[in-house]
């Protein structure tokens, strides 16, 4: 089989960037061959280059990723979707899963579950299995018990480079803060903080890949003060350090996360 043709979907611009150059796509056996910062964009590039594989988050604006995926089986394009995503317990992305998706990867991912996710595409093409048709019917789900995780979830977007946390969250969404937490642990499987730090970590991960940039301005970039503290962070998470990280990068184009 020739390499598979793979489509990524990521409307922030760093995640997008690193997942392209963090991944030794050769060795999957899979080339890179388009990209989109929405789903709109998205499912023109994939009706044109009909890839194999689309790998596409969840939440974007424009047209978030299930939206998207829907518009595309309805055009009768088939390929093996594969969802990023950091919500562990969303209950529309498991209906999503049995509807639509091959896999799903929580953010930020490892080589090996990438991997992984790709093997299960690839078994089912050489298998000829096809994808299922159903519809995804999921849009009640989101409009009712996932809505404050949604609102929080663009909060952390557009404001993780601020001194934000579970209080500031709570009192942007407008609701006690003790009843937010339990709520947004119940319903992703992060406390708010746990997701706030994967978050940044994943947005610095792609700062270190695509830029030459010190490892404080990342820092600073993505709201820790102390760089010492975010190099911490960021090993702890990644394996490895900022600095390790950044040169392994630049002396050999990409790495096994």
């Amino acid at each position: 089989m020739n390499r598979l043709k793979v489509v990524i979907v990521e409307d922030e611009y760093y995640v997008r960037k690193g997942i392209i150059n963090s991944f030794d796509w050769g060795e999957l056996d899979c080339e890179v061959v388009g990209e989109a910062a929405n789903g709109k964009k998205g499912s023109e590039i994939i009706e044109e280059l009909r890839p194999d594989i689309v790998i596409t988050d969840i939440e974007m604006p424009v047209m978030d990723g299930i939206e998207m995926v829907r518009l595309l089986k309805n055009k009768q394009i088939e390929a093996g979707y594969i969802f990023l995503t950091a919500h562990q317990k969303f209950t529309y992305v498991h209906s999503a899963l049995k509807l639509e998706a091959v896999d799903y990867l929580l953010k930020p991912f490892r080589y090996e579950d990438l991997k992984n996710s790709i093997e299960k595409v690839r078994e089912k093409l050489q298998s000829g299995s096809s994808l299922s048709q159903e519809k995804i019917e999921i849009e009640k789900e989101i409009q009712a018990k996932n809505n404050y995780i949604k609102e929080a979830v663009l909060y952390v977007r557009n404001n993780y480079g601020k001194d934000i946390s579970n209080i500031t969250a709570a009192e942007h969404l407008d609701i006690n803060s003790a009843y937010f937490c339990r709520l947004f642990k119940k319903e992703t499987g992060y406390t708010f903080g746990q997701y706030l730090t994967h978050y940044r970590v994943n947005v610095a991960a792609g700062l270190l890949a695509n830029f030459d940039i010190r490892v404080a301005e990342v820092a600073e970039q993505v709201g820790y003060t102390d760089s010492n503290y975010f190099s911490q962070i960021f090993k702890k998470i990644m394996g490895i350090t900022p600095k390790e990280y950044q040169n392994e990068k630049k002396y050999i184009g990409f790495e096994h996360i």
